[in-house]
C-alpha cells in the first residue's frame, strides 16, 4: 500500500510538474505571439518609407560658381609649388657646394659635418613642407566646397520633403537603383542647373 502511495505521489507531482512546465510554455509562446503581433502591426507604417537617390557628384560639379573654386585652389597649389620648387633648388645649390668643399684638398672636417647637418636639416623642411602643402591643399578646398555643400545639403532635403521620402542616397554607395527614385533632376532644378 505505501508502494502504492508513493507512487500516486509521484506520478500527482510528474502531472503537476508537468502542467506547470505546460502552462509556462503557453505563457511564453502567448507573450511571443503578442510581441510579434505588436512589432508586425507597426510594419504598414515603416513599409510607407520611400527612398530616392541623387548623384551628388554629378550636382555638384554643375552647381553655379564651383568652377571659380578650382581656379583658387589652381592658383593656391601653384604658390605652393613655388614655394617648394624654391626650397628644392637652395637644397640642390648647398647640396653643390657641400660636395666641392668634401672634394676641397684643404677643407676642414668640423666646416663639412657643420655643412652636412645643415642640409639635412634643409631636407626635413623639404620633407615637412610636402607633407603641410598637401593638407593645406585639402583643408583649402573643404573650406571652399563647404557652402556649396550645406547649399546643396538644404536642397536635398527640401526636395525630399517636397514628394514625401523618408530616405536619400548619394547614387555612388548604392548597388541597385529604381530610375523611378533618382532624384537629380529635381535638385538640380531647384538649384537652376540644366
Amino acid at each position: 500500500m505505501v508502494k502504492v502511495q508513493n507512487y500516486t505521489l509521484h506520478a500527482t507531482r510528474y502531472t503537476l510538474r508537468r502542467h506547470i512546465i505546460s502552462s509556462s510554455h503557453h505563457l511564453i509562446i502567448s507573450s511571443l505571439l503578442l510581441f510579434s503581433f505588436f512589432l508586425f502591426s507597426f510594419l504598414p507604417v515603416s513599409a510607407q518609407s520611400k527612398f530616392g537617390h541623387v548623384d551628388y557628384g554629378e550636382v555638384m560639379k554643375n552647381m553655379h560658381g564651383i568652377d571659380s573654386i578650382q581656379t583658387v585652389i589652381t592658383d593656391y597649389r601653384a604658390e605652393l609649388q613655388a614655394i617648394g620648387e624654391q626650397m628644392v633648388k637652395e637644397f640642390q645649390e648647398k647640396q653643390t657646394a657641400l660636395e666641392q668643399l668634401t672634394n676641397a684638398p684643404n677643407s676642414s672636417p668640423a666646416i663639412v659635418k657643420i655643412k652636412n647637418d645643415e642640409l639635412v636639416d634643409m631636407y626635413r623642411r623639404i620633407q615637412e613642407f610636402e607633407q603641410s602643402m598637401y593638407v593645406d591643399l585639402q583643408d583649402k578646398q573643404v573650406e571652399l566646397l563647404e557652402p556649396f555643400q550645406t547649399q546643396l545639403l538644404e536642397v536635398i532635403k527640401k526636395v525630399a520633403k517636397n514628394n514625401n521620402y523618408t530616405y536619400i542616397f548619394d547614387i555612388s554607395t548604392l548597388l541597385f537603383h529604381a530610375p523611378t527614385d533618382d532624384l537629380t533632376d529635381k535638385v538640380k532644378a531647384e538649384l537652376g542647373i540644366k
